[in-house]
């Protein structure tokens, strides 16, 4: 069923550099910069590649939260680190240090619906990629449901994998964008109006009407993910992915 949105007309979890003192914590790997310290955390919960996939809930991350796989590098970026080897979430195959969004920081079921205006927008880079070379970098995925679309870094390049329908078959469109990123830095955009979701990579667009598609789409809530999700699960304990982003803003009206 389609639900309200508590944030509707401003600006939600904005995420930009500004801040030049960050806090640290330690885990058993050492010492790490926390990102809370220049990034607003607080509609948002993190994934973890560890043995049980944790989370790491919004107010423990805004209490300068920090570990291998997820801490504020030099150049204050804010960065993903997963091992091909970590542990997966239910119903996924490959480990995932990744970010998800949460309207109400108590409450995962409260998300929001293809009706209105959401938009997420990113800048970040690759710095090191799994043996398969793909790392998801954003999502739109539905609660209780597939992934709408996911952006996928892709031996250089990036691919919008966009489901065709919530549920029963598993059909893709695809999208390679024609600019290759290579390791350096790259903006990306995923926005969804009225049921038409617009991905944008490097000013290329990509454009779908999923609820034309399929009208199930209308019954589905729907909540923005970025991070690293490695599509891969194989390889040494050696093999990571790692994603760095330098700016992650949301928005819903």
């Amino acid at each position: 069923m389609q639900q309200s949105n508590p944030f509707a007309g401003r600006v939600a979890g904005v995420l930009a550099i500004g801040l030049l003192v960050a806090g640290c914590s330690k885990d058993q790997e050492g010492s790490y910069a926390s990102p809370a310290g220049n990034y607003d955390l607080s509609h948002w919960k993190l994934t973890l590649p560890d043995g049980e996939a944790s989370e790491v809930r919004p107010a423990q991350l805004g209490e300068n939260y920090a570990s291998k796989y997820f801490h504020l590098a030099e150049n204050g970026a804010m960065v993903f680190v997963a091992p091909v080897g970590g542990g997966t979430t239910k119903n996924a195959s490959y480990p995932r240090s990744e970010l998800r969004e949460v309207l109400d920081p108590n409450d995962d079921k409260r998300n929001w619906s293809g009706t209105g205006f959401h938009q997420l927008t990113a800048t970040c880079r690759v710095l090191r990629a799994p043996s398969t070379e793909k790392i998801v970098v954003g999502q739109i995925h539905g609660f209780d449901a597939r992934p709408l679309i996911k952006l996928q870094w892709e031996k250089g390049k990036l691919k919008a994998l966009v489901k065709k329908h919530p549920k029963g078959s598993n059909e893709d469109i695809s999208h390679v964008f024609s600019t290759r990123v290579g390791n350096d830095l790259f903006s990306y955009r995923i926005e969804v109006r009225d049921g038409v979701l617009d991905v944008e990579a490097n000013g290329e667009h990509f454009t779908h009407d999923f609820y034309a598609a399929d009208p199930a789409w209308r019954d589905v809530p729907f909540y923005f993910k970025a991070g690293a999700y490695v599509q891969d699960d194989k390889g040494g304990s050696d093999e990571v992915g790692e994603v760095q982003f330098t700016q992650l803003a949301v928005r819903h009206d």
